[in-house]
């Protein structure tokens, strides 16, 4: 009985080590703007030439601790508009489970790396209002993918090419995420019945994209976002990839027509229709996190100031239409949201999931 006993005080105990225990994103992450500097050693022929498999890479870094990290890794091509217009693409970095058990770290392996687009002398701030939007959803919600600001250095792993810094970030790994907030990522998330959702939730990854005038993604369909199973069986929206967003206001850009987008600047409410009891909720905390919102634009020094001074409008202009519409208590706030676009059904969604009785 004694024996017994003991294993299972073990095993609780590794239990426990096993849930603290840091990832790769931990060594890397800190809730600040400063960026990481990492030095990532690819052969940049294969990149340039946007070649689809797997390449050998090296990466290093001094992590949070102050302790240097060097690690051998697969990286690829990753994305869909931007590995086709993009000089440099966007990749991925893929690290090997055994090196990271060997290092005590979580097996979270696959890491998003967003960088700069061109030498466009623009493309720096476009990566970096996109970073600006991932933090503002962090304040809004923690139900919201992490990033971690960096200055990657290009090296060629052939010697053909000289070094080349660039801003960019990294995005928190889809699992790991759904593990801070207690859940599981759902495989395929195609189709899920909108009152499958977390109202709440749901309502608040909704408003957030409204705030970022992105048309570029879809709940039917599952485009841009993921989606978090909760213990409970509720599901949790989170979105990605705001490139496409009034908020970026990248040139390539175009407006989501099908959904009566006008343009990236034109903000269409591509949410399930929720009670007016939970909307208004939503418009509460938006509104208690303005000034927490419009802060962190002002105090983003790394932008230029006519860039924040753009971008700090376009927020403000958002909480002052929200509020407005908050205070009007004639009309459903979902419908006033909708108004215009009511009709527009997103493809793939049921028009009882989008439309409200009214009042």
């Amino acid at each position: 009985m004694m024996y017994a006993r003991t294993f299972v005080a073990l095993a609780f105990f590794l239990f426990l080590q096993s849930l603290s225990a840091q990832s790769i994103f931990d060594l890397v992450y800190s809730d600040d703007d400063t960026p990481l500097a990492i030095r990532l050693e690819v052969p940049v022929d294969s990149v340039l030439a946007k070649v689809r498999t797997k390449q050998d890479a090296k990466l290093a870094f001094t992590d949070v601790n102050g302790t240097a990290q060097n690690w051998d890794l697969n990286v690829s091509i990753r994305g869909k508009f931007r590995r086709q217009r993009c000089e440099f693409a966007p990749l991925k970095l893929d690290f090997g489970k055994k090196d990271l058990k060997a290092a005590g770290l979580q097996n979270w392996d696959k890491y998003k790396l967003v960088s700069t687009c061109s030498s466009d002398p623009d493309a720096k701030n476009l990566v970096l209002k996109e970073y600006l939007a991932y933090r503002v959803y962090n304040t809004l919600t923690p139900q919201s993918f992490r990033v971690q600001r960096v200055m990657i250095t290009y090296a060629d792993a052939n010697g053909n090419y000289p070094d080349r810094t660039e801003e960019g970030f990294i995005i928190e790994n889809t699992d790991e995420m759904a593990a801070r907030l207690g859940g599981k990522e759902v495989d395929n998330a195609l189709g899920l019945p909108a009152d499958a959702y977390n109202p709440t939730a749901e309502a608040t990854h909704a408003l957030t994209q409204y705030l970022f005038s992105n048309g570029d993604f879809s709940m039917p369909m599952a485009r841009n976002m993921k989606v978090v199973e909760m213990p409970t069986g509720e599901l949790v929206p989170v979105g990605y990839d705001f490139d496409f967003s009034g908020w970026v206001g990248a040139p390539y850009a175009s407006p989501t027509s099908e959904i009566g987008q006008q343009s990236i600047y034109h903000r269409i409410y591509q949410g399930y229709a929720q009670s007016d009891d939970v909307m208004r909720k939503v418009a509460d905390r938006f509104k208690d996190k303005r000034r927490q919102v419009i802060d962190l634009i002002a105090n983003f020094q790394y932008l230029p100031t006519e860039d924040r001074t753009i971008v700090q409008r376009f927020a403000a202009r958002f909480f002052k239409e929200l509020n407005q519409m908050n205070r009007n208590e004639a009309a459903l706030l979902y419908d006033q949201l909708r108004d215009g676009v009511a009709e527009m059904i997103p493809s793939g969604g049921e028009a009882d999931s989008f439309r409200s009785m009214g009042k």
